[in-house]
């Protein structure tokens, strides 16, 4: 388009010819008519004309319209159309045209068009102005302000006022575009040719001449009048002329005025006065353009004097000028500041301004001040500045020099204008809007009184303009208006403007809550209720508007404020009228909108809002989402019960649930509202929606109150039992108050409350359901009690749901209560005993209630499946009856059978192990190797199956992959193997604790194996493991200095005899005390300790004090004698320092009495059964505890219970039959009964006054709780207790007493007290066959008298089951009918197999049953010597030993020693000199007692000779041999007196009793060591005593420990205590010690040998020489009155501190020469071998 314009511009400019122009002119417009037709068609029947067509046409129109006007204008050279007809029409037309898009004009548009029309502007009047849109930019209204401006410059006079006052009139109407330009005073140059070229002047002067009227001149423009000769212009026409032509819409310019009144200034004077009398009131715009002009050609004229003129100015301005000062231009007024008047002029000037003010416009009156008054007093030329010099105060300056324009000045004017202006002062007479800038002055009003002083100048009806002013000012300097201030401001609109009026409208009110934004601001809480007032009675409009002022403020108010806000909102809220706001809709919304963000109202207060009659109505209003951030609100929940009461009424509370997302604590807020829906669902499918979506993220929230009974009560069935399913199946119970046992406990009273099984009804297809208890109880089965099963469900309908299989499956849970599981199995097996235990899952298989008698009958299959179940779910089984009736059913036994049977293995017979091939074995060997409850009978047939089978055990890894089985190992096979191989293994633990589950025979034939490797004693302590320790002999534990390492020592299990050996060299150890095991403790002894230092044995001694978490430190009688005698000089009284048992030795001098109580209770800990019968220690204990309790007669009470401890054991019956019954739980724990105690026990048992109750009553938890008692019972008891209930308690505690290795003479007693007496009848068995399974029983053979015993035991199920049988029969009578039934079956003997499994029966064989017996094997030796199963007779005994010495190589070995133990004294002295030095020397010590003064004395002499080399250590050498001493002569026991050791008392009374009876007081002295004071306590003891009546009383005494004799004559018998007169040599050999005393008068000579102790005390008038060889100690005393020739020698090097020699050289000479023969003399043995 644009070319296309170019080129049409340059073909005009080339040819000018007009008929071209107007034929062009033709065609664009025929052109656009036909764009016009068709542009007007509808779009959607032009569909081919797109937007971007559109587009391109309304552009290329827009440039032919443009380019078209712009050649026409360019060639006719029009710069200005005079016509104003034309520029009319061009104006309109365009203009009009152009209306639609003026709209979307920019600048540029703007600026473009009206340029284009700048010929024709000067007819753009006010109306054209309406056609500019308001919303215009600044730069679209500055495009069209400069094209208007630049179109005005070139305009005649006579055609701008048009322009003029258009261009006055957009300012004004575009203020806000407006760029205040600095004012200057603007002169109007006359240029009358150019006003005049254009006027013909003719008209004028001709009308003149002949009409010279008013009319006449009126007819005439003013520009006529003008450009006239003007001899016509009078002051009268001059005033006609101003009436007609100020009357008329003519307007002229102010150059056109300007040139009149320079016409008409000869009588302009008389005619402005003429006017002024005249001239009536008007606000024509012409006055303006007058006034300017008259100004220019008169006050511009003034001269300074005249300006200076008051009368001469008051004439001008309150006269001539009068009339026009309405409407001043501000180039008048500014034109006017710039004249030189005086202060006084210029406030005449001010009056005159003044008197013209009402006829003025606010604008015209602003500009007074603007233009005039601010230019003129801000002058700095003048002679008084501000013109303050003239007036008295800033009152008279405002009023003088302002009059009523001072409104219009600002406050800050004032004190520009007058540096001395006092604001205080003239406050009368501000506006208010400037008492409203004095008050938005930062920090000018301090308190509230300030505020009321300048308020009270502010009408009522000023209010608003003073705070259109105060706010903003506030608003904009918060910190400069302290709250005081504001809070007055605030406080006064209240008061005063009136806005709860109804009268002020809802618009006037939000412009008022503009005015009382910024003084919102903090407000206080006391100021929220009045403010609120104001509203109550205003729509709800103006209510909102203010709420939501107060919201925009939030961030500024306190918390009290807010409250209080939204207390009122409340208040508004509730009425009366309530509610009167909500005008329907979303009730939750209305809320919110009314509280903004004041808070939401909690559930209370909401619910209060509620009409009664509209609750659910206004909730229903609440979609879901709303009623979820209703709920979710903060601080909104409170009240539980309020919040049901809106799910109560809610109707979409099932939705809500299901779609709703809510904070956790509101979830836990609403559970319990909608939990009793959940419950009382009324059909199952109704229970899954609620629990399993509704609820789904609200159940983990659940607490005890909901889950309890009371809650639950009224569940349906189907809500019950929904609740049951998902609290067992789907609920995490870690962050809950309660857990599954408080579900439970709901569970059941729910289902308590009905007779019978509740929620089952068989008629009901929902509830018929066999499966009751998974229904009603579910995974709870685990807490369900025997109680609560048979409250449930009565027995006559278990039946209906006992064999249910889901039932079956819910009770197989190992955590269910065994009583609960047997009581259900009961049930199963009630009505049919037959049925296949294979239907019972899992853990049901574990019940003991399931009937053998169902085993019996089963298929191998199902008998093997049992057994995988029992090891799956029961860890095999630990029913015997169960294993041998499963076992019964296997015929043919595999791999895969032993596999299966696992742990149970251990139930197969004799029979079938021994048919089952070794290479089955063998392929089962890696499960047989972990069976632990084979017998070694069973074992034994294993291996010896193996090794025919070929396997070979002749390594570590063969003897580690028999496992268990390595007690079935054969003696002479482990012989085989090598003792590296053996070290080896030792290192495999499982091998270690196996074997020490083996035979005594193969451990000590393990150890001695190993042994044989390196026999010194540190390097057999590191071989042989911890555990078979106790097999390493005694003597191999003897550690050269040094070599002792306690820390391998420590961790093994010495026997007390092993631990005496090297108990000594803790000496030298850095060992921690604290630290020693028991067993090493155990060593402890008088003579182990002898060199240990005091302090280190007191230490040792608290070492075995009991604490907790470890073994007690067994110690004999000796021990602790021991211990009391070492440190009875240091006892402390904090008795818990020692061991419990060596307080049975305290004497009362030892124990305070305000400490007595404190003993009591550690001596309570004691074994009392510890001390000899013959010290009478229990009686005298006893007594001392009565006195300290003050115990008076038999009544004991629970204290003194508590406090005695186990000297309860030691009571009597009356005791027993008086204390309170706690006395019974204390006997129960006591090691042994005697028959009174028993006795009297029972008499309190079968008085039913006991915590036990009726005997009738008890149960087999009632014997288990008896601890004890049962084992001592008699039938007094037992026959009070039905047969059941000892059956299956017996079957738990006959076990748990063989498994304790009971005596076997309280089993004997035992079974004779719970064996039934019946009536003898005819013969055979009635009471059932016994079988395999029978004898499995841990109570066989319970249930069967001698009789039925006999009868019901046929010869196969005997000799079958052998090692079962002999193991349980403790029976006397039963035994011997095993052993005749055993003469039936083998009348030429029994086998070594069955000889080595006789056990206890054994021991009632005859001696013909005896000779009949194969024992070639040790290992039998072994069996039958085992003083678990009972004594022998001599005979018997002897007869065995001989039979197995008579077998080729067996010898009275090692071995054989320790396993015949006292047994060795019943064979003849030939038999026993056959025993060898080195057995003696590596066996244990043995009990001799009952052996003869020559079986002792043959085994002492082979002893004496085994242990020689050990002679070199006196206390080594005593520990080896003291078994011994009973067969050693007078010699040796004295020889051993010298040597320092401490003679037990039990070894002292075992000596042979020839020997004792020669013994001196000094022998014993020596022997018994630090035992002697033991003689003392031990002096009822026969032996001892008999050898104190043989000591005479005055030798005794010297013992210093109270004995007293029956002898007072003489005896010889004191070589080492002198009487007087008498002479004493003693000599110390080597490491022994001597003490000598000399009797008065009587004469001492000692000699000490090197290593050796000499102690000589001198009585007065006695003589003592004591010599000391080098490394000896003497220590030599003389008493006073002793011979002054006592003198001491000790050799140079000699121990004992410094040497103290003789007087003279030959005392010297002497000592040397008897030390060097002395030493001669003392090499050989002490004791002669």
């Amino acid at each position: 388009m644009k070319s296309t314009s170019a080129t049409l511009s340059n073909d005009v400019k080339k040819s000018c010819n007009a008929a071209e122009v107007e034929n062009a002119s033709q065609q664009i417009s025929a052109a656009v008519d036909i764009l016009a037709g068709q542009l007007s068609c509808k779009r959607d029947t032009n569909a081919s004309f797109t937007e971007e067509r559109s587009s391109a046409l309304e552009g290329n129109l827009r440039q032919i319209v443009e380019l078209t006007l712009g050649v026409f204008l360019e060639l006719r050279n029009i710069f200005f159309i005079k016509n104003p007809t034309v520029r009319e029409i061009i104006l309109s037309q365009t203009l009009t045209a152009l209306l639609p898009v003026l709209g979307d004009f920019e600048a540029e548009d703007y600026r473009r068009w009206l340029e284009f029309l700048s010929p024709v502007l000067a007819s753009l009047d006010l109306g054209y102005l309406n056609f500019i849109p308001r919303n215009i930019t600044c730069a679209s209204y500055r495009a069209i302000h400069d094209v208007l401006t630049q179109a005005l410059e070139p305009l005649h006079p006579t055609n701008s006022p048009v322009l003029q006052l258009s261009i006055r009139v957009l300012e004004k109407t575009f203020k806000r575009c407006v760029i205040t330009q600095p004012l200057t005073c603007k002169t109007t140059p006359v240029m009358e040719d150019n006003i005049c070229d254009i006027i013909n002047g003719s008209p004028l002067e001709q009308s003149l001449l002949s009409d010279n009227s008013s009319a006449a001149l009126c007819n005439f423009t003013i520009t006529e009048h003008a450009c006239s000769s003007a001899t016509h212009l009078t002051a009268e026409n001059v005033v006609t002329l101003l009436n007609c032509s100020l009357d008329s819409q003519e307007t002229y310019s102010v150059q056109e005025w300007k040139l009149f009144f320079q016409k008409a200034s000869p009588s302009l004077n008389q005619a402005l006065e003429d006017y002024a009398d005249k001239a009536p009131q008007s606000n024509n715009p012409a006055l303006s353009i007058v006034l300017e002009a008259l100004a220019e050609v008169t006050i511009a004229k003034f001269s300074q004097e005249q300006l200076q003129n008051q009368s001469l100015v008051s004439d001008w301005f309150n006269t001539k000028l009068r009339p026009f000062l309405a409407l001043p231009s501000c180039n008048f007024l500014f034109c006017l500041s710039s004249n030189n008047f005086s202060c006084l002029t210029y406030q005449t000037v001010i009056q005159a301004f003044d008197s013209q003010r009402a006829s003025m416009d606010r604008d015209t009156q602003k500009a007074v001040f603007t233009s005039f008054i601010k230019p003129f007093l801000s002058r700095n030329d003048s002679s008084d500045p501000g013109c303050v010099s003239s007036v008295a105060g800033s009152a008279q300056w405002v009023k003088r020099n302002f009059g009523s324009f001072s409104k219009f000045a600002t406050l800050k004017d004032f004190q520009v204008l007058n540096p001395n202006f006092s604001s205080v002062e003239v406050a009368a007479l501000l506006t208010p809007n400037q008492l409203a800038e004095l008050a938005a002055t930062p920090f000018l009003l301090k308190e509230s009184e300030d505020v009321i002083e300048i308020i009270k100048l502010v009408s009522n009806e000023d209010l608003d303009d003073f705070f259109d002013i105060v706010s903003p000012a506030i608003e904009a300097n918060q910190a400069s208006f302290t709250q005081e201030v504001k809070t007055a401001f605030l406080q006064l609109i209240l008061d005063r403007a009136n806005l709860s009026s109804p009268e002020l409208s809802d618009k006037d009110f939000q412009v008022w809550l503009v005015r009382l934004s910024p003084l919102l601001v903090n407000i206080s809480s006391g100021l929220v209720v009045p403010l609120f007032e104001i509203v109550t009675n205003r729509s709800c409009n103006s209510i909102q508007a203010m709420i939501t002022l107060l919201d925009t403020l939030q961030m500024t108010l306190s918390s009290n404020t807010k409250a209080e806000i939204f207390n009122n909102i409340f208040r508004f809220l509730k009425g009366p009228p309530a509610l009167r706001c909500y005008d329907g809709g979303s009730f939750y919304v209305f809320l919110r909108k009314t509280l903004l963000r004041f808070g939401f109202l909690d559930l209370s207060m909401f619910l209060s809002l509620l009409p009664p009659t509209r609750v659910s109505e206004l909730l229903n209003t609440f979609n879901t989402s709303e009623m979820s951030q209703f709920v979710s609100q903060p601080n909104v929940l409170g009240n539980d019960t309020d919040l049901c009461v809106i799910f109560n009424n809610y109707s979409k509370t099932a939705t809500f649930l299901e779609t709703e997302d809510v904070p956790v604590d509101v979830k836990k807020e609403i559970l319990p509202c909608v939990w009793p829906l959940a419950l009382s669902a009324n059909s199952r499918s109704e229970a899954n929606l609620w629990f399993d979506v509704r609820l789904k993220n609200y159940l983990q929230f659940l607490n005890k109150a909901l889950i309890n009974f009371s809650e639950v009560r009224e569940a349906s069935c189907f809500g019950f039992q929904k609740l049951v399913y998902v609290m067992g199946n789907n609920f995490t119970y870690s962050s809950s108050d309660f857990g599954p046992e408080d579900v439970y406990s709901t569970i059941r009273k729910y289902l308590q409350a009905a007779s019978g099984p509740r929620c089952y009804n068989a008629s009901n297809p929902e509830l018929n359901s066999t499966a009751w208890f998974v229904n009603n109880i579910g995974n709870f089965v685990t807490f369900i009690t025997l109680e609560d099963l048979t409250t449930f469900v009565p027995n006559a309908q278990f039946g209906e749901f006992a064999l249910d299989h889901e039932n079956l499956e819910l009770f197989n849970k190992e955590e269910i209560s065994e009583d609960v599981i047997n009581y259900y199995v009961t049930l199963v097996f009630e009505d049919d005993m037959t049925i296949n235990p294979a239907i019972l899952p899992g853990f049901l298989q574990c019940s003991t209630e399931i009937p053998v008698l169902s085993y019996t009958s089963l298929t191998e299959a199902d008998s093997l499946s049992i057994f995988s179940k029992l090891n799956e779910f029961c860890n095999g089984t630990n029913d015997p009856e169960v294993s041998a009736a499963l076992s019964s059913n296997i015929q043919t036994i595999t791999s895969s059978t032993i596999q299966t049977l696992g742990s149970a293995s251990s139930s197969l017979t004799r029979n079938q192990l021994s048919s089952t091939p070794g290479n089955i074995l063998v392929e089962a060997l890696t499960t047989l190797s972990t069976v632990v409850g084979f017998s070694m009978d069973q074992a034994s047939i294993i291996v010896q199956n193996i090794q025919i089978s070929g396997f070979k055990i002749n390594s570590a890894a063969s003897l580690e992959s028999l496992g268990t089985l390595v007690a079935g190992i054969p003696q002479e096979t482990l012989t085989t193997i090598s003792s590296s191989e053996l070290i080896s293994v030792a290192n495999n633990s499982a091998f270690v604790a196996n074997i020490k589950n083996a035979s005594v025979v193969l451990q000590h034939t393990y150890v001695s194996q190993i042994i044989t490797a390196d026999t010194s004693p540190p390097r057999v302590v590191e071989t042989v493991p911890d555990g078979l320790a106790a097999h390493i002999p005694p003597s191999l534990l003897v550690f050269s200095e040094g070599s002792a390492d306690f820390s391998v020592l420590n961790k093994k299990d010495w026997t007390p005899d092993q631990a005496t050996m090297f108990f000594g060299s803790l000496e030298n150890s850095v060992f921690a005390i604290e630290q020693l095991s028991p067993s090493v403790l155990a060593g402890f002894t008088c003579t182990s300790v002898r060199k240990i230092r005091i302090t280190k044995v007191q230490q040792l001694v608290t070492a075995c004090r009991p604490r907790p978490n470890r073994a007690e430190v067994l110690l004999k009688e000796s021990q602790l004698t021991c211990m009391y005698n070492l440190v009875r000089g240091h006892l402390s009284q904090n008795f818990t320092e020692y061991p419990s048992d060596m307080l049975l030795y305290f004497t009362s001098e030892n124990v305070k009495k305000t400490n007595c109580r404190a003993f009591l209770i550690a001596l309570g800990a004691a074994d009392f059964t510890v001390p000899s019968k013959v010290l009478q220690k229990n009686e005298l204990l006893l007594g001392e505890a009565r006195s300290c309790l003050g115990i008076n007669g038999f009544n004991l009470s629970r204290d003194n219970v508590e406090v005695l401890g186990n000297m309860v054991c030691t009571l009597n019956e009356t005791y027993i039959q008086n204390a309170e019954s706690f006395i019974l739980e204390k006997l129960k724990v006591c090691s042994d009964l005697s028959d009174s105690q028993v006795a009297a026990i029972e008499g309190r048992l079968q008085s039913g006054e006991t915590k036990y109750g009726n005997i009738s009553t008890w149960t087999q938890q009632t014997l288990k709780n008896l601890g004890i008692f049962p084992l001592y019972f008699s039938r007094n008891i037992w026959g009070f207790i039905n047969f059941e209930t000892k059956e299956v308690f017996l079957k738990e505690y006959l076990l748990i007493l063989r498994q304790n290795k009971t005596d076997i003479r309280k089993l004997k007693r035992l079974f004779r007290m719970i064996t039934i007496r019946r009536a003898r009848r005819g013969a055979g068995c009635t009471v059932g066959n016994i079988t395999q399974v029978t004898i499995s029983s841990p109570a066989f053979p319970f249930g069967y008298d001698e009789n039925q015993f006999y009868f019901c035991l046929d010869l196969p199920v005997l000799t079958n089951n052998l090692p079962s049988i002999c193991e349980k029969v403790v029976d006397s009578n039963f035994q011997e009918i095993i052993l005749r039934k055993l003469n039936e079956a083998f009348p030429s003997g029994l086998s070594e197999q069955n000889v080595r499994v006789l056990a206890s029966v054994s021991r009632s064989a005859t001696i013909e049953d005896i000779a009949k017996w194969t024992i070639t094997k040790v290992g039998t030796l072994e069996t039958l010597m085992a003083t678990s199963d009972g004594s022998w007779e001599p005979a018997q005994s002897k007869l065995i030993i001989t039979k197995y010495l008579n077998t080729s190589g067996n010898s009275l070995g090692t071995i054989e020693l320790n396993l015949i133990g006292s047994n060795l004294c019943s064979l003849d002295t030939s038999t026993l000199k056959t025993i060898t030095q080195e057995s003696i020397r590596n066996a244990n010590a043995p009990n001799l007692s009952s052996c003869s003064t020559e079986q002792k004395k043959v085994l002492y002499k082979i002893s004496k000779a085994a242990f020689g080399s050990q002679n070199y250590s006196s206390d080594i050498f005593y520990q080896l041999i003291k078994a011994y001493l009973g067969g050693a002569p007078l010699n040796d026991i004295v020889a051993l007196s010298t040597q320092n050791i401490s003679m037990e008392v039990e070894t002292f009374t075992s000596l042979d009793p020839d020997v004792i009876r020669n013994l001196t007081v000094s022998n014993v002295q020596g022997l018994m060591g630090t035992h002697l004071p033991d003689v003392k306590l031990f002096e009822n003891e026969t032996t001892v005593q008999e050898w104190v009546n043989l000591q005479l009383l005055s030798d005794l005494e010297t013992l210093g420990i109270g004995l007293v004799s029956n002898m007072t004559g003489t005896t010889t018998k004191a070589p080492d205590t002198t009487t007087p007169g008498s002479s004493v040599t003693s000599t110390a050999a080597p490491g022994s010690s001597v003490t000598s005393t000399a009797a008065p008068g009587s004469s001492v000579t000692s000699t000490a040998a090197p290593g050796s102790s000499v102690t000589s005390t001198a009585a007065p008038g006695s003589n003592v020489t004591s010599t000391a060889a080098p490394g000896s100690n003497v220590t030599s005393t003389a008493a006073p009155g002793s011979s002054p020739a006592a003198s001491s020698t000790t050799m140079q090097g000699a121990s004992g501190g410094t040497a103290v020699l003789g007087k003279t050289q030959s005392s010297i000479f002497l000592g040397a020469l008897l030390t060097t023969l002395l030493q001669l003399l003392l090499q050989p043995a002490l004791i002669p071998v």
